[in-house]
């Protein structure tokens, strides 16, 4: 993650401006955490500052609201160490890179799927695509199929994004989300393969694999008939979770392969090809039309609520419900009616990791583009109940 270190940083007062980037103001914990709210071209980031305990400071992105796109934040970090005149000790920022910074028509945030997003052709997916071999491939061979990549890892997003411009490669959608909340807002019956290749294995917490019995339904409602949902993983112990998660529905056409050669092989399966590994394919073939789905909206906030009170009775706290919770991790002050509440909430299996924004009495999400799945509304209400609880 782009950082930098600094022996001293100047007081700032805000609002103040570097660059591209205004920063606004900042907040802090009683952990001793600080966050500076910045924005960028329009787009809201944290930073966050930690003291080392050596002395001096480390200055780097927030996690939760941390840009796709490294160049981004990259920028804004550099603006950052010119408005507080650090010195700096230590940093891995190039500047001569991130000169000029722009979005790539590639990559889209999770809104444009929940409100602009319009089916022309036929979709494939695939999911955790890594150093991107396979998602390339395909989406050169099949110039007429469009083609939504899904992953976490920020490196493998860059790579692809880079590649698809070097390459002129025009469909494919990049997405940085989690693959299990972003089944449940695709159309039903519009994609024809959904792969699944080389998945972390998560032996020892199999509640973290994307494949589940949830998992299974969702991509058998977003696949039209003859769709297939594709496993490929070189452990025998995912191999066998997901056969058994297949099994368990109530009619299946189910293909089980063992080292089948592909055309384009993953880094990984290099790897594991070398260490004569056994690769195995479970291939679901959806045999049913389902019922189409209303657009997935977001959530939001339209109750008032007292930071003053928040801030008296505030102290971290875990709420769980029916296979979803809240986690009320810290709280950040900035001033007496302004702060920030650091949660993670959702699934029990799959979560969101967010802030509330609390500002004249009005909270909101930041980022602010929370889906409203089933779990996710469910959380929602349990946080109204704790503001309610607080505030009256």
């Amino acid at each position: 993650m782009p950082n930098f270190h600094s022996n001293h940083l100047k007081t700032l007062t805000y609002p103040c401006h570097a660059g591209e980037t205004t920063f606004l103001w900042e907040a802090h914990s009683h952990r001793g955490n600080k966050l500076v709210m910045a924005s960028s071209k329009g787009e809201p980031l944290l930073i966050r500052i930690q003291s080392k305990k050596e002395g001096g400071f480390l200055i780097k992105g927030d996690k939760v609201t941390r840009p796709t796109q490294a160049s981004f934040l990259q920028k804004v970090l550099m603006d950052f160490r010119d408005v507080s005149e650090a010195n700096v000790t230590y940093s891995n920022i190039e500047p001569k890179k991130f000169l000029h910074v722009k979005t790539s028509p590639y990559l889209k945030e999770i809104d444009f799927f929940a409100h602009d997003f319009k089916v022309e052709r036929e979709i494939w997916v695939e999911i955790g695509f890594g150093s991107g071999r396979h998602l390339l491939h395909q989406a050169k061979k099949n110039p007429h199929i469009q083609f939504i990549g899904l992953e976490i890892h920020k490196p493998s997003i860059e790579q692809v994004l880079k590649q698809c411009e070097l390459q002129g490669i025009e469909n494919i959608l990049v997405v940085d989300y989690d693959a299990r909340l972003f089944m449940e807002f695709l159309p039903s019956n519009v994609v024809g393969r959904i792969f699944v290749h080389f998945p972390v294995p998560w032996d020892k917490k199999p509640h973290r694999r994307v494949f589940s019995a949830a998992f299974i339904e969702e991509a058998l409602r977003v696949l039209h008939v003859n769709g297939t949902l594709e496993l490929r993983t070189d452990s025998a112990l995912y191999f066998e979770f997901s056969f058994m998660q297949m099994m368990h529905l109530s009619q299946a056409e189910v293909h089980v392969k063992k080292n089948a050669a592909l055309e384009i092989t993953s880094k990984y399966e290099d790897r594991w090809l070398k260490m004569e590994k056994d690769i195995y394919d479970v291939i679901l073939t959806n045999e049913r039309e389902s019922e189409a789905i209303d657009k997935m909206g977001t959530l939001f906030f339209d109750e008032k609520v007292d930071f003053s009170k928040i801030r008296k009775q505030f102290k971290e706290e875990l709420l769980r419900g029916d296979g979803f919770f809240v986690h009320f991790e810290e709280l950040f002050e900035s001033n007496d009616e302004r702060g920030l509440i650091r949660i993670s909430f959702g699934a029990n299996e799959r979560n969101e990791k967010c802030y509330l924004l609390i500002e004249q009495g009005k909270v909101s999400y930041l980022p602010d583009a929370i889906l409203a799945t089933k779990s996710n509304q469910l959380a929602h209400s349990l946080m109204k109940e704790w503001f309610h609880g607080i505030c009256h």
